[in-house]
């Protein structure tokens, strides 16, 4: 189960990840222009940054949802 901050940035990722899937089929026999190379680099780095956000996200969901967790609140 995922918790309420995790599912934002998920839903965020997988819009970044279906735009890059998109120009890559759009450009596969052409190539990019300066602003579509930027745009892309820009998205790819969002990308990496919304994968370490929802990664931390369920690692802190795991650690807070342990057996104990309420007791050593």
């Amino acid at each position: 189960m995922t918790s309420q901050g995790v599912f934002p940035a998920r839903i965020e990722l997988l819009h970044a990840l279906d735009q890059q899937i998109e120009i890559l089929i759009a450009k596969t026999y052409s190539g990019f222009t300066a602003d579509e190379r930027s745009e892309f680099k820009d998205r790819q780095q969002r990308i990496r940054d919304l994968e370490q956000q929802v990664a931390f996200a369920q690692a802190q969901q795991l650690n807070s949802s342990g057996v104990f967790a309420r007791i050593y609140k």
